[in-house]
């Protein structure tokens, strides 16, 4: 898994294009979900100088089917748009949203995702002919979500006592015996694990 910053200028007819121009408020993407054929449902931190209502009122007659306002003393708003090309592509390209900001000349999006998600992700933005560029790209340690806490002990305590050595400094069966399980189990863990880090290490080559 990766860690990118995308930006992607936002075409005009965007519900929100209104906010991010005007400069009585400073939005923030908190939360997006996919709603109907091309629409976005998505919770927005306003902070607004202007009232909120006058604010919000800038963006009424956009695509946009619903602006809920959640309380004027958090100057949050859920919206329903009813097309957000950039926000259901990230989501149908198998990307998480981490956070999003609108900046000038379009909004920030930080993702994390796999290496073919991002690819699939900028293909699927080419093709609809958005502009965008990616700002940077990291990695991401998620190890123990790639494989189990066990399978981790296991792999770590074969490594360090010379399971895949040549020759062997201890057998499948020290390992099983070290963990109180069967032998079968053991060779079973092991290779589950491997091949879980070796599809990760191959994804992101």
């Amino acid at each position: 898994m990766i860690e990118a910053k995308l930006e992607i200028r936002m075409p005009e007819t965007c519900a929100v294009a209104a906010l991010r121009t005007s400069k009585a408020a400073r939005v923030k993407l908190l939360d997006t979900a996919p709603h109907e054929m091309e629409g976005v449902k998505s919770l927005l931190q306003i902070e607004s100088d202007a009232c909120l209502d006058e604010v919000l009122s800038s963006i009424s007659n956009r695509n946009v089917d619903e602006i809920s306002k959640i309380s004027d003393s958090n100057t949050k708003a859920a919206i329903t748009v009813r097309r957000c090309i950039p926000a259901r592509s990230i989501i149908e390209a198998g990307c998480f949203i981490k956070s999003a900001k609108h900046i000038e000349g379009g909004v920030e999006w930080d993702i994390i995702a796999r290496r073919s998600s991002l690819i699939k992700l900028t293909e699927i933005l080419e093709k609809n002919n958005y502009s965008f560029k990616i700002k940077r790209i990291g990695g991401l340690d998620l190890h123990k979500e790639i494989i189990t806490n066990r399978e981790m002990e296991l792999l770590k305590y074969a490594v360090y006592q010379g399971y895949f050595d040549t020759p062997k400094n201890i057998g499948i069966r020290g390992v099983a015996k070290q963990f109180g399980i069967s032998i079968s189990t053991t060779s079973d863990m092991l290779r589950r694990g491997l091949k879980k880090i070796l599809i990760d290490y191959f994804e992101g080559k």
